[in-house]
């Protein structure tokens, strides 16, 4: 269908619709853990946005470069593109891409097990999502910065932050997020009992 979709856009001449096409079949590649093809879609889409001059679409291209090279563990190439991608939204006055790419490096920093900065991070993320009343984006962010207070072995903390986070994720209906609060706290009381 996206692909019969493209086609349609560049027969008629819509580029913007084609470049669409492009980034959400890019999105199906990345979930089926095809990411060669899915960064080549992008790349294209990226290129398609720079051309119509979609800053927005650029943007977010870079956004998803960036995820994708964290999903391949490649974490100082995702923290380049996911930096000039936070630049891109920055410039265009798009809080919500700039928070994203904030919370994206917060993970990555996280996942090098560079905890101060990964907190700072997203700290500040969760300030940025707070600031545009985005209640899914800062209970992500508490939960992630509970993920590492957890790693840190500052269990009180963690405990209080992820607490926090469960109750943000169950006043917006996230049960997702709220059961996965529950695993890290059970976690932590598995821990306090062992020790």
């Amino acid at each position: 269908m996206l692909l019969e979709a493209k086609s349609a856009f560049e027969t008629i001449g819509d580029q913007l619709g084609a470049a669409q096409c492009l980034k959400s079949l890019s999105k199906i590649s990345r979930k089926e853990g095809k990411h060669p093809e899915a960064i080549a879609m992008v790349l294209e889409a990226k290129s398609a946005f720079e051309t119509i001059g979609s800053q927005l679409g650029a943007a977010q291209c870079l956004q998803s470069l960036g995820d994708i090279s964290q999903m391949e563990g490649k974490y100082p190439e995702a923290r380049a593109m996911l930096l000039e991608a936070k630049s891109a939204f920055e410039t265009i006055g798009h809080q919500l891409g700039a928070a994203q790419c904030l919370q994206s490096l917060g993970r990555i920093l996280r996942m090098e097990n560079k905890y101060p900065e990964a907190r700072a991070m997203l700290l500040e993320a969760k300030l940025a999502f707070e600031t545009i009343g985005s209640q899914l984006g800062a209970a992500q962010c508490l939960q992630h910065l509970g993920m590492i207070l957890k790693m840190e072995n500052k269990y009180p903390e963690a405990t209080a932050m992820l607490l926090e986070a469960k109750s943000s994720f169950e006043t917006i209906g996230h049960q997702l997020g709220a059961a996965q609060c529950l695993q890290s706290l059970g976690a932590i009381l598995f821990i306090g009992l062992i020790y």
